[in-house]
């Protein structure tokens, strides 16, 4: 079931059916470098099964391989986009099952040891995981989702199939079945078989704990449970784990009945009858497979190994794996980072049409705007904020005389409204709220407080409700009011199962009478695009949604409360978003690729609305920088008392300091160090909960340059442009847009949901009309999507690509991975093992000079623990939101333990082994996942301590950033002919390096920003 549009990019292409040839990735309209040698010697995190005859097939960095018996050579048996995991003979050893994930869902797939007969077992849309053959060969035991329902619950369940008849039994979770730990939500996965077959035995997890809004939930992976293999009965334990906080994972019952098992908890251990068993090394979470009754072969520091648990000596299969690949030669766009002239917006955020079809109004550049519908005339600007502050929506009263938008001048953000006619402002609700929408008689508002909660204000009382309950997951989308002002819906997000963090972009109707909430899908298996502003928008009649799928705006028949009523309807093909109905329900305005197109639902018409809007960047002065100490990132020589010239926003010249020399602004650093322009080279733009806040921190703490790796294309557009006009403060963004994702979105409202090619490429195109820097897959985007994806952002962009997964992220040409070790689709990634190491095959690919990493060390976070006072500097207690600094100052009273410090040197040993190898490892902080501007700080001074010199550690957030996105020309060192950005420090890192994060003032661009004016912007607390 190979997706031809995939095949006809021969990505590692093999013909259906008959053995593999490896070869290599080959991608039209891009010029091949030539092959790279990838030789694998190592397979973190790689599972391995042995036949009775001693072959080895075994998974390495996603790839099936065949290993002789006694080691050497492996052969590759399938193409990388087949995605197996979890490979187990059947007992005669004709036969390998695997879990693959080709086509973007888990499914059962069959194969000959030789690779040929390939062969898909099952299908559907929920996902099929860790195959167990029977003792005879003829069943194959599993763990799916597959009857998985809209509503959050444990899904997983075991599933029994026939191979030769496609027959499906299913074992557990039936209505009259009982069993341990089912007065809750469970879920069972890993099956395995009692030697006679009449058993399977499977790990039952129990939940402990709600979901909270990013969808994390607390399970309790604790008991081997049993069912009979026709699935009567009841459910039994057959073993309980007795050591807390710990987790049980693939059982395996060997011929004479012994259980083994692994246990995670500090370490993966391997049990044997409920007795831990000595094994020098790192365990890797892999199935153990029994050779033999008193033998197992395990994956142990990267090895495939046969452990004896009579206290024989054991036997390590050795093998190399080569994989040739073609990393794709594609031409770097040229990034607009100039200063000065005058630049078209691109980026109208949120265009919301006005009641009666003649004007819109919309967001830019950090203030509000009305525009003639008839086009061709500027757009008015009827509010500006500030540089330090944010502004969100707007959406209309229903009588067309005022708009309704949310904004953060107070310090959190308040719904507030304002009158056209004489800007008359009144505020409808504070205290953190967002999203306000008015019932359709104007006396109600729903709009979202901090935690997303659902709130109902009633303007004349005031009296405020919490109405419904949503979903686990991000924040939602935009209420929108049923016509009779009963019901709101809204765009949700529902978790398919509890293992993973994944589901589906749903419609939720709230009964505002009532509190009742109901979910409907918006189509079978398929999601709303996001959650950013994709509908469901009401129709004024009440018997339609406007909402978009797959990219494309689409209508979808409905019943007065809601209920869909009929098939989804696609209106057009282009790409669409921010969908807005006029009040009569004739037209119906959204964005596609940045302009405003206007659809007459009566005669299906489409016609462009010209709205004209320029913006001016700022010309910096001509400025002065007396430096006492320079490291200008060229090597390790720190200079002294040095001038830094800096003319039309670039830097002119680097010299000896001269007293005299002239200039509009003059900067004394001669008691300060100035170093190159620090990066953040993965974040994710958040205004919708920090408003202003974000940039102005990032500033604060020395950072000129940051990288999105993922949010609303729309808004980051906005923010960039906001932020190069001076309308608002920040360092300077590199944009993407939402994550490219797959069939299952993420829990993140900006994880933008795809099952077909076409939707894929309708998400990129908005990419080239808004400009994006780089492009970001998510966890379920499949090998095929990811392949997509990678060759237009090369080819159409020319930009980076990255994701979450090793492979096959390198394997279709992608740049980088965002993290080291993130969210995998797979039960285990390829980087990292249970106790965070890696294995030879990940140095490989990361040092092969064709793939990279974004480093995000998250361990670094308690470090902040050793240096108290960094939770009192006024940028935490004044920039900050009070509730994320509520949290870092509770974290800052409790010094890092033993095992954090542990953890810290585990992951840094990492990074400093990828960059003494030649990698190119950038340094971002994934913020506002980890603390904004301070985190990365925090990780700087975890690879200082943790081994490199305070240059070496500096390049990872200047130098080698601007390498990495092809900027290396224009940042990341003070050298003449770059653009002005510095990172003044009121101190000397060179023999203090805890004194990199007093960061006095930066330079952008040419353009200073002072740490005491980004602070005084907001009030004390």
């Amino acid at each position: 079931m190979r997706d031809p549009d995939f095949s006809r990019r021969r990505f590692l292409h093999a013909a259906a059916g008959s053995a593999v040839v490896a070869g290599t990735a080959s991608w039209p309209g891009i010029a091949a470098a030539d092959p790279a040698m990838l030789s694998f010697t190592a397979a973190t995190n790689g599972a391995a099964t042995r036949s009775a005859s001693g072959q080895l097939v075994a998974e390495i960095q996603g790839i099936l391989w065949s290993v002789p018996r006694g080691g050497g050579r492996a052969r590759q048996l399938c193409a990388p986009d087949l995605e197996p995991t979890r490979p187990v003979f059947s007992p005669d050893g004709r036969s390998v099952a695997v879990s693959a994930y080709r086509g973007g869902t888990f499914h059962l797939w069959t194969l000959r040891p030789d690779g040929s007969g390939l062969t898909q077992v099952t299908g559907g849309s929920g996902d099929d995981r860790g195959p167990a053959w029977s003792p005879d060969g003829t069943r194959i035991a599993f763990a799916s989702d597959r009857s998985a329902g809209l509503e959050l619950g444990s899904s997983y369940r075991i599933w029994v199939v026939e191979p030769a008849t496609g027959r499906l039994t299913r074992l557990t979770g039936g209505a009259n079945q009982s069993g341990p730990l089912q007065d809750g939500t469970w879920e069972d996965f890993d099956p395995t078989w009692s030697p006679d077959g009449k058993r399977v035995l499977f790990v039952r997890a129990k939940a402990i704990a709600p979901a909270g809004h990013q969808g994390s939930i607390a399970w309790d992976p604790r008991t081997i449970a049993s069912v009979s293999a026709d699935g009567r009965g009841p459910v039994a334990v057959a073993h309980a784990e007795p050591l807390e906080k710990a987790q049980v994972l693939v059982p395996a019952v060997s011929p004479g009945g012994k259980l083994a098992y692994l246990r995670i908890s500090s370490s993966c251990t391997l049990v044997v009858e409920g007795q831990p068993v000595p094994v020098p090394g790192d365990v890797a979470p892999v199935p153990p497979r029994w050779v033999g009754d008193d033998r197992l072969l395990l994956t142990v520091d990267g090895k495939f190994r046969i452990v004896s648990l009579s206290g024989a000596a054991g036997e390590e299969i050795a093998f190399r794996a080569e994989l040739p690949v073609r990393p794709p030669r594609y031409r770097t766009k040229q990034y607009d980072l100039a200063v000065g002239g005058v630049h078209p917006v691109r980026a109208i955020h949120l265009p919301a049409l006005s009641p009666d079809g003649r004007h819109v109004a919309f967001a830019a550049l950090n203030s509000l705007w009305l525009g003639d519908l008839a086009g061709g005339r500027p757009p008015r600007r009827i509010l500006q904020t500030g540089p330090s502050r944010y502004l969100l929506g707007p959406t209309w009263s229903p009588d067309g005389r005022a708009l309704v938008y949310a904004d953060d001048r107070d310090g959190s953000f308040a719904v507030r409204r304002r009158e056209i006619t004489d800007g008359k402002e009144t505020v409808l609700a504070s205290g953190g709220r967002i999203l306000g929408a008015l019932s359709p008689d104007g006396k109600r508002l729903a709009s979202f407080d901090m935690a997303a909660d659902l709130k109902i204000l009633d303007l004349a009382t005031g009296a405020e409700s919490t109405v419904g309950t949503l979903a686990a997951g991000g924040t939602p989308g935009r209420p929108s009011w049923s016509p009779d002002g009963r019901y709101l819906a809204l765009c949700d997000f529902t978790r398919t199962n509890l293992r993973f963090r994944e589901g589906y972009n749903v419609l939720r109707i709230v009964d505002t009478h009532d509190g009742s909430t109901r979910l409907h899908p918006v189509a079978p298996d398929r999601s709303v695009s996001d959650r950013g502003d994709c509908g469901p928008v009401w129709s004024p009649d009440g018997r339609h949604f406007a909402v978009v799928v797959e990219s494309a705006l689409c209508l979808l028949p409905i019943r007065a409360d809601g209920t869909p009523a009929g098939p989804l309807r696609q209106v057009s093909g282009e790409p669409a978003d921010h969908p807005s109905w006029s009040a009569d329900g004739r037209q119906l305005l959204y964005l596609s690729n940045g302009k405003l197109r206007l659809f007459d639902v009566s005669s299906g018409r489409i016609r462009t609305v010209p709205m004209p809007l320029d913006y001016r960047r700022p010309t910096p002065p001509d400025t002065v920088v007396h430096a006492g100490q320079l490291w200008d990132g060229t090597g390790t020589e720190v200079l002294e008392d040095v001038d830094i010239m800096l003319r039309g926003g670039r830097i002119a010249a680097v010299e000896p300091h001269r007293a005299g020399r002239s200039a509009k602004v003059k900067v004394d650093a001669s008691a300060r160090t100035v170093v190159p322009g620090l990066w953040d080279a993965h974040t994710h733009p958040t205004p919708y909960t920090y408003g202003a806040r974000q940039s102005a921190l990032q500033l604060a703490y020395g950072v000129t340059t940051t990288v999105s790796f993922g949010y609303a294309a729309y808004e980051t557009a906005r923010l960039r442009e906001a932020i190069a006009s001076g309308e608002l403060v920040g360092p300077r963004l590199l944009t993407t847009g939402e994550l490219v994702d797959g069939s299952r979105a993420a829990p993140y409202s900006n994880s933008r949901a795809h099952t077909t090619i076409e939707g894929v490429r309708r998400t990129l195109a908005r990419g080239r009309a808004l400009d994006w820097d780089f492009v970001k897959t998510y966890v379920r985007a499949s090998a095929s999507v990811m392949a997509e994806a990678t060759r237009i952002a090369h080819e159409e962009l020319g930009v980076r690509v990255g994701s979450h997964v090793l492979a096959p992220g390198f394997a279709v040409g992608q740049d980088l991975t965002a993290h080291l070790q993130a969210t995998q689709r797979a039960e285990y990634g390829h980087v990292t093992s249970a106790t965070g190491r890696a294995a030879q095959d990940v140095t490989e690919i990361y040092t092969s000079g064709a793939f990279h990493l974004v480093a995000t060390p998250f361990s670094a976070g308690p470090l902040v623990g050793a240096d108290p006072a960094l939770a009192k500097d006024p940028r935490i207690t004044r920039l900050m939101p009070p509730s994320d600094a509520a949290l870092l100052r509770k974290a800052a009273a409790a010094p890092p333990t033993p095992g954090q410090l542990t953890a810290l040197r585990t992951e840094m040993e990492i990074y400093l082994r990828l960059l003494s190898a030649g990698g190119l490892v950038a340094l971002g902080s994934d913020q506002p996942n980890a603390s904004i501007g301070l985190h990365l700080h925090l990780a700087l001074r975890g690879l200082h301590q943790c081994g490199l010199s305070p240059a070496e550690t500096l390049r990872t957030a200047t130098v080698l950033p601007a390498r990495l996105f092809g900027l290396d020309q224009d940042l990341g060192t003070v050298t003449p002919g770059k653009y002005a950005d510095l990172t003044i420090i009121d101190g000397d890192p060179f023999t203090d390096f805890s004194t990199l994060v007093r960061t006095e003032s930066v330079v952008r661009a040419g353009t200073l920003f002072t740490q005491r004016e980004l602070v005084d912007a907001y009030p004390a607390p």
